[in-house]
């Protein structure tokens, strides 16, 4: 499909799941694949949770997705994004985070050291451990500050100035950074124009910097605090009458990952329509989208042997981990099913649901190319054809499976990842994206057997 055929996509959503850098790179090859395709000229908006926000914020302040080709989209932003996650990270690839760990880990010692050191009676050492230990807390709870800095400082400040959100604000393009409100238990969405959440009503970005909106959808519970942003210069209106929202409007929202509300990122489009009848004004300049790729790069939970702990209350504590871990993979699983659920290429009358692709990283592009080859409509011809241009391929069918699985165990990290797991993570989300795609929204996103060859996604890093 060229970039101006728009009769059949007519309005593409987009999201990325979240997932540390393993997210960023997997959503980056499904980027890569929709621009190569020209389905970029119909994208209407990029929603993105935590490690995908990187992505997102990434290709919001480099240039105009609708409007980028192939070869201007791998040199200004696939190159440069896959380099620094490959070769340097975010987090602990500035100088500065390094020197703030160094201190937080001598401080720590020295403040038990009082303890042991400090002259005097027992009470005296127990005062200045105290006041050791609150100073030492207070520096501890500058993580989310450290990353925001780390972010802006390796991906955010585009010849040494601090990309700010409202640099995001593209024609006909919404780039949406998902965060979670705490206090309301649902979604806050940052955005070029707007920032968005029901109880809070609608604001504009105000100053806020691109790497604080991103740092606040990626602060995973337990790695990073909450994140408290003002509302003032959003000057929020729009907020409903009645509810279950404060009587005054708070003075800050206090905001964590995104994946805690959505890891997938999918809310932002699937509740696009009620989203207008709150807010009028959002759908005057937009469209509804009418179909949806999620590009889910969650990892799995594997199986644990969860041995009992002789320590006592070390082992409830962890199940009451793991609990957590069960209930939010069943909430996932149950979204998963419904997204899969909401779209078969046979089906003629699609209207009472957002027609929706899942691509996900636990995945093989064989998967869902076998599953539709053996009828005999359209989808089947284009799931034959997939599997010949796969099997004619550089990587057969068990090292698609390998790949899939190595890439699913990348841990959740904000560390450099290297040349040659990087450069695997968005081959294999270029493929599954493509092959998925072609077989289930049809010929507008084209075969391109040309790409597959990982040595094509290595050469990205310089």
């Amino acid at each position: 499909m060229n970039a101006q055929d728009t009769s059949h996509v007519r309005s593409l959503a987009v999201s990325l799941s979240g997932g540390g850098h393993r997210a960023t790179l997997f959503g980056l090859g499904a980027l890569m694949y929709l621009v190569d395709a020209g389905a970029n000229a119909n994208v209407t908006s990029i929603a993105s949770v935590s490690g995908g926000s990187l992505t997102n914020g990434f290709v919001g302040q480099t240039l105009d997705f609708r409007s980028t080709d192939g070869p201007t989209f791998r040199h200004r932003v696939a190159s440069p994004l896959a380099t620094q996650i490959a070769k340097s990270g975010t987090l602990f690839a500035p100088l500065f985070t390094k020197i703030y760990l160094t201190i937080l880990i001598v401080s720590a010692v020295l403040v038990f050291a009082t303890l042991a050191v400090v002259p005097g009676p027992w009470y005296l050492r127990l005062l200045v451990f105290l006041e050791g230990l609150t100073v030492w807390g207070w520096l501890f709870g500058k993580r989310g500050a450290v990353c925001a800095r780390a972010f802006r400082t390796t991906l955010f400040s585009p010849a040494g100035r601090a990309t700010s959100l409202s640099e995001l604000n593209k024609e006909n393009l919404d780039h949406v950074i998902c965060a979670t409100d705490l206090r309301a238990a649902e979604q806050l969405y940052f955005s070029g124009d707007f920032v968005y959440s029901y109880l809070f009503g609608h604001g504009q970005p105000g100053n806020l910097q691109l790497a604080r909106a991103v740092q606040a959808s990626a602060s995973f519970p337990g790695g990073f605090p909450p994140a408290y942003l003002s509302t003032k210069p959003h000057a929020f209106t729009g907020a409903p009458a009645h509810g279950d929202g404060p009587p005054e409007p708070p003075t800050h929202m206090v905001l964590t990952d995104g994946g805690v509300y959505d890891n997938m990122g999918d809310q932002w489009a699937r509740g696009f329509d009620n989203r207008i009848k709150n807010w009028r004004e959002l759908g005057a300049k937009r469209k509804a989208p009418n179909q949806l790729v999620v590009i889910n790069a969650s990892a799995r939970i594997r199986w644990s042997p969860f041995r009992r702990s002789l320590i006592p209350l070390v082992g409830e504590l962890a199940a009451l981990l793991r609990v957590n871990n069960v209930m939010y993979v069943n909430t996932t699983n149950v979204r998963r099913q419904a997204i899969v659920a909401s779209h078969h290429p046979a089906e003629a009358d699609e209207a009472s649901a957002l027609p929706s692709v899942l691509v996900q990283i636990a995945q093989s592009p064989f998967v869902v190319a076998k599953a539709f080859a053996r009828g005999t409509d359209p989808a089947a011809e284009r799931a034959r054809a997939v599997l010949a241009m796969l099997n004619n391929g550089p990587t057969s069918e068990a090292q698609w499976a390998q790949i899939a699985r190595d890439n699913s165990a990348v841990g959740t990290t904000l560390s450099k990842l290297g040349i040659d797991v990087s450069a695997r993570l968005i081959y294999q989300g270029y493929a599954v994206t493509m092959c998925n795609l072609h077989v289930l929204f049809g010929d507008e996103f084209p075969l391109r057997p040309a790409e597959l060859a990982i040595e094509w996604f290595r050469e990205l890093i310089s």
